[in-house]
């Protein structure tokens, strides 16, 4: 009798860890398709914008294309 308690006991264990594995899974993907679409959408606002000023600067100088160039000499650009 005192096996069948033990098994019994031991399961329910493993279920509920599971089930607490999966429920914290769920929360992660849902966090992470939350903020992804925000990154996405203020990434592609920061590009719109450039190419904004981009256009301004072609039109004042009466050029065909602008150009950028980020010199980091190897280092880190965190």
């Amino acid at each position: 009798m005192e096996n069948i308690t033990t098994t019994i006991i031991s399961l329910s264990a493993l279920i509920t860890a599971l089930a607490t594995l999966i429920v914290n899974i769920i929360k992660a993907k849902s966090q992470i398709q939350d903020t992804l679409p925000k990154k996405i959408k203020k990434q592609t606002d920061v590009d719109i914008e450039l190419i904004g000023r981009f256009e301004e600067v072609k039109e004042f100088l009466n050029a065909d294309r602008v150009q950028i160039y980020d010199f980091h000499n190897g280092r880190a650009l965190c």
